[in-house]
């Protein structure tokens, strides 16, 4: 899986925000909102990747076990494909 190209992430006042342009910005109506943890998620599904590598990413950066990294995964990865960002 991996973020489709229409999305470009910005700081603004201290906050990630992903804008969606092109074709995106037809199907997305406003920005999505990131934290820490989903921008590091976002940055590694720039490439393609599959739901562990992601467990890893989570779990090299955080006091995380292996379990609560995967829940939060499989969260982020629902809200991407919900709102059209994730292809794949």
């Amino acid at each position: 899986m991996k973020i489709r190209d229409n999305f470009i992430l910005r700081e603004v006042a201290g906050e990630h925000i992903l804008i969606p342009v092109g074709e995106a910005a037809l199907r997305v109506h406003g920005m999505v909102t990131l934290s820490e943890s989903a921008v590091l998620l976002y940055e590694r599904l720039q490439n393609e990747c599959d739901e562990e590598a992601l467990v890893d990413v989570l779990t090299g950066e955080y006091d995380v076990d292996r379990d609560e990294a995967l829940q939060d995964v499989k969260a982020f990865l629902d809200q991407m494909r919900h709102v059209g960002i994730l292809e794949g």
